[in-house]
């Protein structure tokens, strides 16, 4: 893969990490707060539910009484002896606990209902006007008189506090033949409130126990915790950020680096690799072939005449010859997954791994014509015709001894006996490199 694509390949799949690390984050954070916020309404729903049922349990209350505190205003029924007894031992209950209010609640029949929501209590009482305000306090404990002053902005109830509408939640409190809890918000506050059935010795409900644990201290604890979370969140992004910044610092780095080992490597004129690119390559390879024992070809080239082309023609014809030889060259051995190299001023080299000889004289002989085809020039006056091309290959499985000096010098008789035998052609030095190179 190109290193562009790679880059891109790698730069895009980071981002998707990126993404789904940064959803991960904020999906785990806003379920840690539910999941606590939830936890958290639990406990209290639980514990207004059971401080509830207590108190329903150890209220005593006969019909007869229901009758009469009905037919009490709110002054009246705060000032009766059975409701100070009520607050007195309610109170003692708030002392160690959150809970604000503990009433007892009766719904109210049609004929009974005094007040109805007016114009401009709908807020008050979340109803439109002309709901009947059909509930009723028969008893009521506040945790202090300064909370009752202070619920009644200093001022005191009427008779109509003592009234409120049977909202959809107190509907299934009171239908509910078990104790529950909602959340609970009206003009009083926000709050949880436990219910549990107040009954009379035969059965007969009478009404509920509501304990109202006010949420001022719930909120201000999820504040808390949002702002841990917040922290937390806050914190990753920190060190997601700083990450992405480091790797990209690397990464760039990394780059740099790598652009500066592949100039070093790098032929400046040809584009190809060098000659210390190229035997780097060589000696990778080369160990290769001889721990797999697969075969090796090497192929190195000469420009024939070439300073005769030169001085014909001129530098600037050199070089465009040499860079038209190198391009056929590296397309050559990308064919054969090989590596082509510039090996010195005109001359160079092709390594081909695991080519066998007989595939690696016919890549050197089409090598050979193709560069013979590059295109055609009528001869110089000093007789000089364009460029052709010497070329010898060794091909071999490798032992354990040979090294990349010797298939160098192999492939360097090769050539020799190319040169020897008119150029322009691929010579094949078909012997073991471990053996004598002499003729």
């Amino acid at each position: 893969m190109h290193t562009s694509n790679m880059n891109k390949y790698y730069r895009k799949h980071f981002f998707v990490l990126m993404i789904i690390w940064l959803i991960s984050l904020f999906s785990l954070s806003i379920f840690s707060y539910y999941k606590f916020s939830s936890d958290l309404k639990n406990e209290l729903g639980n514990q207004a539910m059971l401080i509830a049922i207590d108190i329903a349990e150890r209220l005593s209350i006969e019909e007869k009484e229901i009758d009469r505190l009905l037919s009490l205003d709110f002054n009246q029924l705060l000032k009766d002896n059975i409701n100070i007894e009520f607050e007195k031992k309610a109170r003692a209950v708030m002392n160690y606990s959150n809970i604000k209010y503990i009433y007892f609640v009766s719904p109210i029949d049609d004929s009974r209902v005094k007040y109805v929501v007016e114009e401009g209590e709908e807020g008050i009482y979340s109803s439109p006007a002309g709901t009947p305000l059909n509930i009723v306090y028969l008893l009521d404990a506040v945790e202090s008189q300064e909370t009752r002053l202070k619920d009644t902005n200093g001022s005191w109830y009427v008779d109509k506090d003592r009234y409120t509408v049977r909202t959809e939640r107190l509907k299934k409190a009171i239908t509910y033949d078990r104790p529950s809890y909602y959340i609970n918000a009206d003009q009083w506050g926000s709050y949880i409130t436990g219910y549990a059935h107040v009954y009379t010795e035969d059965g007969k409900d009478l009404g509920l126990i509501g304990v109202d644990i006010i949420l001022d201290k719930y909120q201000a604890s999820i504040k808390k915790y949002l702002i841990i979370i917040s922290g937390f969140v806050f914190t990753n992004i920190g060190i997601g950020i700083f990450a992405i910044i480091l790797i990209f610092t690397v990464k760039k780095s990394e780059e740099q680096i790598y652009e500066k080992t592949v100039l070093s490597c790098t032929d400046e004129l040809t584009s190809i690799l060098n000659r210390r690119g190229f035997i780097e390559l060589l000696e990778e390879e080369l160990q290769k072939s001889i721990k797999d024992k697969r075969q090796i070809s090497l192929l190195l080239l000469d420009v024939d005449y070439f300073k005769e082309f030169n001085d014909a023609y001129g530098h600037l014809a050199g070089d465009d010859a040499l860079r038209k030889i190198a391009t056929l060259l590296k397309e050559k051995a990308n064919e054969y997954e090989g590596f082509a190299g510039r090996y010195g001023g005109d001359e160079f080299a092709i390594l081909l791994p695991d080519i066998d000889r007989e595939k690696a004289e016919e890549v050197a002989n089409t090598i050979v014509n193709e560069i013979g085809e590059l295109y055609k020039v009528e001869s110089s006056q000093r007789g000089i015709p364009f460029n052709t091309v010497s070329i010898g290959v060794t091909s071999f499985v490798p032992e354990e001894e040979v090294t990349i000096q010797t298939l160098i010098d192999y492939a360097d008789t090769a050539l020799y006996k190319s040169k020897r035998y008119g150029r322009n052609r691929a010579y094949v030095l078909e012997k073991s490199p471990l053996c004598s190179t002499k003729e």
